[in-house]
């Protein structure tokens, strides 16, 4: 990275004070050379073009609102595909509309923290990089963000800006979270430790389940492994933890025991009721992908499309997932409910991306407290639920 200035300028002071506001303190640089295009930034921070976050401004010519699209450095935005996916046709905003609306200048937009709230739409490019730069309130000024942190500064509808661009595809989809949701992942784990011969408390029958759950997402952080391998290292981890240290071969014989875990048992009469329906079903999965495919065959689960995190080399709730899905299908989020028995792993992201989500209580916390498009008790209620009759058909 080039020289950073010692000292930020006031527009990109102000945003470094939100973003620290939001826990992400100490991001913002500024650069002595100017950063206003995505070559001048990548070069600057000495990143790829396509890891340039560019904030592009449009005014919609019929209601005069402000449009926000961020895109892939590498990218050029169709904009007659854009005009169709927001409604209205777009111009490319001056200056003085672009200070109006964001408070910012040309060249130093950054994706949140503007004067007026912006219908935002994200390139789907955007969403399947591992970190990206974005402008952060001056020219001369970036910031350095995760693609679930850009997701959650800036949400919106995930979408395909580049040229020429798949057309809609003019079908529903419900797509799900598989192992909590549709397998029971409690009931699967405690069949295979018990199996293994791990020691567990009898006061306490959950707690090595607990423990894993919070060793997971460390494991899964930063490089990419593996599920084999993020299994088989949480599962130790949790072990020791809780006074059952296993051996490295015995903490490998779970992943390859998942194939095996039963689903819930209202999985398959839901399933096909919503494939009767028109409703086709996708599967994106914290998983390798042949474990998956194991597991829907044993189960027979069926599935219209898959996305594992071995295909997008991260782990839900950063948001490749949901990109790499919608590039396969071409689908619009606005037509695709999710569905997950978690909120922090799956429906948090989706709804930023714009995707309808419903909750599923699969362990008796139907009170949920976070906002949803809808929360059920089960997969049973799913296909004749206002969740999926409101599914609009693609424009």
């Amino acid at each position: 990275m080039a020289e950073r200035s010692p000292a930020l300028s006031r527009s990109a002071r102000r945003f470094d004070e939100l973003l620290a506001a939001r826990g992400l303190a100490g991001r913002v640089v500024e650069l002595p050379a100017s950063t206003r295009t995505a070559a001048e930034a990548a070069e600057a921070v000495g990143c790829e073009l396509r890891q340039i976050v560019k904030s592009l401004v449009f005014r919609a010519r019929d209601s005069g609102a402000g449009v926000l699209i961020l895109v892939a450095g590498s990218n050029r935005v169709d904009e007659a595909r854009m005009a169709r996916v927001v409604g209205e046709p777009l111009d490319r905003a001056d200056p003085e509309f672009v200070r109006s609306v964001t408070g910012f200048a040309i060249g130093g937009v950054p994706p949140t923290g503007h004067t007026t709230p912006l219908r935002t739409f994200l390139d789907l490019d955007l969403l399947e990089l591992g970190e990206v730069w974005a402008a952060a309130g001056h020219p001369h000024a970036v910031c350095r963000l995760s693609s679930l942190e850009l997701v959650g500064l800036a949400p919106g509808t995930a979408v395909s800006v580049a040229p020429p661009g798949s057309p809609a595809s003019g079908a529903r989809w419900a797509t799900f979270d598989c192992y909590g949701t549709l397998v029971d992942w409690r009931a699967g784990f405690a069949q295979a430790t018990a199996r293994l011969g791990v020691a567990v408390s009898r006061e306490d029958p959950d707690r090595l389940f607990r423990a894993y759950l919070a060793a997971e997402p460390s494991v899964e952080t930063g490089h990419y492994l593996p599920y084999r391998e993020v299994m088989a290292s949480a599962f130790a981890r949790a072990a020791e933890s809780v006074g059952s240290p296993i051996s490295a071969a015995t903490a490998r014989e779970l992943p390859e025991s998942v194939p095996d875990w039963p689903i819930f048992p209202d999985v398959p009469e839901a399933l096909e009721a919503l494939r009767r329906s028109g409703v086709r079903v996708g599967i994106l999965s914290n998983i390798d992908r042949d474990l998956l495919d194991a597991t829907l065959r044993r189960q027979g689960i069926p599935s219209d499309a898959v996305v594992t995190a071995e295909e997008v080399r991260s782990y839900k709730p950063a948001p490749a997932h949901w990109a790499r899905f919608l590039r396969q299908t071409s689908a619009e989020p606005r037509s695709v409910l999710h569905v997950s028995a978690s909120y922090e792993y799956d429906l948090g992201t989706a709804a930023a991306l714009g995707f309808p989500t419903a909750y599923v209580a699969r362990y008796g916390a139907l009170g949920h407290g976070r906002t949803v498009t809808t929360a059920l008790p089960g997969l049973r209620e799913l296909p004749t639920s206002p969740a999926v009759a409101d599914l609009p058909a693609p424009r």
